[in-house]
């Protein structure tokens, strides 16, 4: 029993720690619109740069957990090991992943079986605390 407390110890404390570390995952941190490919629904999700248990936390208005209900035990994303966004609940069980496409936005099965499309919301300038992403030079 001790050895079990002492590993879920260790596990929530390298957590936050591994998760603010990562830049991938600083540069996922903001606005996306979540979406039901072919369906006329859509929202917002926010994801933060806020550690948590399960990699950092995410808010979803209510609005946006009625219209799909599976995300109302999503409480925090992170990305995986080739860089898809995985979103998870409070207990770090995996709701929905979204892999890594080689174009276009991120599509997913949810767990209603429907396909969720979820793409970034137009960026804001950068954050004084953010580098700026280099781009490739205009060719023209």
């Amino acid at each position: 029993m001790r050895r079990i407390a002492l590993t879920v110890l260790m596990l929530f404390a390298a957590g936050p720690v591994f998760a603010t570390a990562d830049p991938a995952a600083t540069r996922a941190a903001g606005d996306w619109r979540l979406s039901e490919v072919g369906g006329k629904v859509a929202c917002t999700l926010t994801l933060t740069r806020q550690s948590s248990f399960a990699g950092f936390e995410l808010k979803a208005p209510l609005a946006c957990r009625r219209a799909f209900p599976a995300l109302k035990t999503v409480a925090n994303w992170a990305l995986d090991d080739k860089g898809g966004i995985v979103l998870s609940d409070a207990r770090a069980q995996t709701i929905v992943t979204f892999p890594v496409q080689a174009k276009g936005p991120y599509e997913a099965k949810a767990p209603d079986g429907r396909t969720w499309r979820l793409e970034p919301v137009k960026p804001g300038p950068p954050s004084p605390d953010e580098a700026p992403i280099e781009t490739a030079p205009a060719i023209g």
